[in-house]
């Protein structure tokens, strides 16, 4: 697809919304839902520059999970996907998820993604639940960036990058073979924090582009 264009089916830097507010609807491209029953957990703040805040707590009234779903404007079809967004991950905090789903999965479906990429609690990053993929480090209590290229394709691969102060990881990793259908069909990713992980982790300017 040389010579082609990209272009931009998801991105917000949560700025329509206000401090401690769901961030749910439209964004400058694309659409954003949250959990229905994880919404209280799911909130705009402003410390680190707009951003949203994705918190799994023990406490009065747990959850199972807490997730923001962002959805393209659009759906595309094979091509070339480059996912990036500004993660902050506090000292404290267990693993979070960055999820890969269909354009149409409903926002409490948690089980039809094609790839996911754990951050875990010893700083690497784990691939569709696998301690065997383990690679890279990112650091505790400062910003790093995230960069996952998707080539959806009847053999689809993704490129994953972390970049940023203290942050290092770069690997090519093939969609495995079950997935393939799902990943053909991508069109939203999931930010969210799953039992038996607790603690919060912010994302900002979600960017997912398309050639």
């Amino acid at each position: 697809m040389s010579g082609c264009a990209s272009q931009t089916v998801f991105q917000s830097n949560f700025d329509r919304f206000g401090t401690g507010i769901p961030p749910i609807g439209p964004e400058k491209v694309g659409t954003t839902a949250v959990d229905p029953l994880s919404d209280q957990y799911v909130h705009v703040a402003s410390s680190h520059g707009n951003n949203v805040v994705i918190t799994r707590a023990d406490h009065v009234d747990p959850v199972p999970a807490a997730a923001l779903q962002c959805k393209f404007a659009q759906f595309q079809g094979d091509g070339v996907y480059v996912l990036s967004t500004v993660l902050y991950m506090p000292t404290g905090t267990g693993a979070a998820t960055i999820q890969f789903e269909t354009f149409d999965q409903p926002v409490g479906d948690y089980g039809h993604g094609f790839l996911h990429i754990d951050l875990m609690p010893d700083n690497t990053l784990r691939i569709d639940d696998n301690d065997a993929t383990k690679f890279g480090t990112f650091p505790r209590d400062q910003e790093f960036v995230l960069q996952v290229t998707l080539k959806i394709n009847p053999a689809p691969t993704a490129h994953i990058v972390l970049a940023g102060a203290g942050a290092s990881a770069e690997l090519d990793y093939p969609i495995l073979p079950p997935f393939v259908p799902l990943a053909r069909q991508y069109g939203s990713v999931r930010l969210w924090m799953g039992t038996p992980w607790t603690g919060s982790f912010i994302a900002s300017n979600v960017v997912v582009t398309y050639q």
